[in-house]
C-alpha cells in the first residue's frame, strides 16, 4: 500500500453527513458520526487518521476556495448524480493518483 505523506493524510476529510448540501435534487442519507479510532488500530492506516467535518463545513471550505472536493465513488456513480464542483477519483484509485490533488488545499473526498 502507498505511503501517504502527512499532509495528504490531513487533507482527506471524510463528509460525516453526506453530500445532500452540495447537489439537489440529489437525496442522500446521513451518516452517524465516527467512533473514535480503536486504541488497537493500526496507526498506519491513513483512513484511522481522516477528520470527519459536515456537510455544512465542507460546503463552506470549497465555497471560499479553501477545499476541492473529491467523490471517491466508482466513476459509474460519478456519472449519474455528483455534488455541485466535486472530481471523480475512485477509491481505489486513490493512492496512485494522489499526486493530482492540491497541496495547498484541504482535500474533501465523500462517498455514500
Amino acid at each position: 500500500m502507498l505511503q501517504l505523506r502527512p499532509a495528504v493524510i490531513a487533507g482527506l476529510l471524510w463528509i460525516a453527513a453526506g453530500a445532500s448540501a452540495f447537489a439537489q435534487p440529489l437525496q442522500m442519507t446521513p451518516q452517524p458520526p465516527a467512533a473514535e479510532p480503536a486504541a488497537t488500530q493500526a496507526p498506519e492506516d491513513p483512513l484511522a487518521a481522516a477528520r470527519r467535518i459536515s456537510a455544512t463545513e465542507a460546503r463552506q471550505a470549497v465555497a471560499k476556495g479553501e477545499a476541492v472536493l473529491v467523490d471517491v465513488r466508482a466513476k459509474e456513480s460519478y456519472d449519474v448524480a455528483h455534488a455541485e464542483g466535486a472530481i471523480s477519483l475512485p477509491l481505489p484509485e486513490l493512492s496512485s493518483r494522489a499526486g493530482e490533488l492540491p497541496k495547498d488545499k484541504l482535500v474533501i473526498t465523500y462517498c455514500t
